[in-house]
């Protein structure tokens, strides 16, 4: 089923997107509730293959304004990395690529995109991606980057041994305090250095694609004395009991989550604190151990951003339908695939399937030329861009 965009829908669009496109800064943080459940949220994912110098930084925000958008989704965290200066973590070795002899890029990316958001009336979110230690096949150059300062903490089978290296994420064991505190400190960090409007969470789940269903995982004996010095159940031998550990492991991602809250957000009521979920609420929960719906519902975080990457706007629909049912619509903002859709006209019917004042795009590299290695570069795909990006900018800033 394909829905086509009208005329009429897509000016009312037109007209909601571009009111109030420039926020007043001295309006972006007095509540984080208040944005949350009232203010427009045009968003647009920025990931950190889309900058390495502080041109690239200019360009991209200045992209973003030119479409009226509302807020950046700034990824500074992807696999126990630091894109801003951090005296906990290694930096992205992403910003190198070009010259891969540097240490430190000589400028801070953060704060500059926050500076440059600022100045355009855009507020800015912190993205971090929290459960990746490392992906890819080679280590880390730098010898203090947490793969090599907190071996223990990457996941161990039943039988003591650590996911591989690979082409998808190695990931720390979610069930440790230690790790949870190490985490929140990391946000902490970010929050106490900058000037940002809300910290994002991404891979706050048990990454089960990246681990096969049919291994146990946690399985080392620390894991297994805390669950069960914490539910009293002494073994894992049956399907029964391993259901009951999932279970115990999707609490733990919630400590988690309430952890950061309680810890890295403590005096900082402006913040908007938000999370990337999984499509469909029952698929987050059941198969990801991310109990998102609850964390809405229980005020543990602000806004939950279902990740409804999907070219099927029916399938769209429905696992929207899902959220909305699941959690005050006021704290969900779709996301919206735009780069598995062939047309921008299937963006914006996507657009209009929710709240026409609440989405975020995934993602810049859909719409604009970067510096992502990975952007294609052909004919085709550069004009494919530039009539999303145009479509984009019509719908949210002509009627200014």
């Amino acid at each position: 089923m394909r829905l086509t965009i009208t005329i009429r829908a897509l000016i009312g669009l037109m007209v909601i997107a571009a009111s109030g496109c420039v926020i007043n800064r001295n309006q972006a943080r007095v509540d984080s509730t208040k944005h949350s459940l009232g203010m427009k949220i045009h968003g647009i994912w920025v990931t950190r293959w889309d900058y390495r110098a502080p041109e690239d930084i200019e360009r991209v925000i200045a992209d973003a304004a030119s479409t009226g958008v509302t807020d950046l989704f700034w990824q500074v965290r992807g696999q126990g990395d630091a894109y801003y200066k951090s005296d906990l973590e290694s930096w992205g070795e992403e910003l190198f690529r070009d010259d891969r002899s540097r240490t430190d890029p000589g400028f801070d990316p953060l704060e500059l995109a926050v500076r440059e958001a600022h100045r355009r009336g855009i507020r800015i979110h912190a993205w971090l991606n929290i459960m990746p230690m490392w992906r890819g096949t080679k280590k880390p150059r730098d010898p203090n980057h947490m793969l090599y300062t907190h071996p223990l903490w990457r996941l161990q089978d039943a039988d003591g041994k650590v996911q591989q290296l690979h082409d998808g994420y190695v990931v720390v064991n979610p069930v440790y305090n230690e790790v949870h505190v190490y985490l929140a400190g990391v946000v902490r960090d970010v929050v106490e250095r900058y000037d940002i409007d809300g910290v994002h969470l991404d891979y706050i789940r048990f990454l089960s694609d990246e681990i096969g269903a049919d291994v146990l995982v946690p399985g080392d004996a620390k894991s297994l004395s805390m669950y069960a010095r914490a539910t009293g159940n002494a073994g894992i031998a049956s399907r029964v009991d391993r259901e009951a550990y999932r279970v115990w492991i999707k609490t733990r991602i919630t400590d988690l989550v309430r952890t950061i809250r309680t810890t890295a957000l403590d005096g900082h009521p402006g913040l908007v604190y938000s999370a990337a979920v999984w499509r469909h609420p029952e698929i987050a929960e059941q198969r990801y151990m991310q109990d998102a719906a609850q964390w809405a519902n229980a005020g543990v975080i602000d806004l939950v951003m279902p990740m409804i990457y999907s070219d099927d706007d029916l399938r769209y629909q429905t696992d929207l339908d899902a959220w909305l049912k699941a959690v005050d619509d006021r704290k969900v903002v779709p996301g919206i695939g735009a780069y598995k859709h062939d047309s921008a006209g299937q963006t914006t019917n996507q657009v209009m399937l929710g709240d026409q004042r609440r989405f975020a795009l995934f993602a810049y590299s859909t719409f604009f030329e970067s510096v992502n290695p990975d952007q294609d570069q052909s004919p085709k795909a550069k004009s494919q861009r530039k009539l999303k990006r145009e479509t984009m900018r019509r719908f949210m800033t002509d009627a200014n």
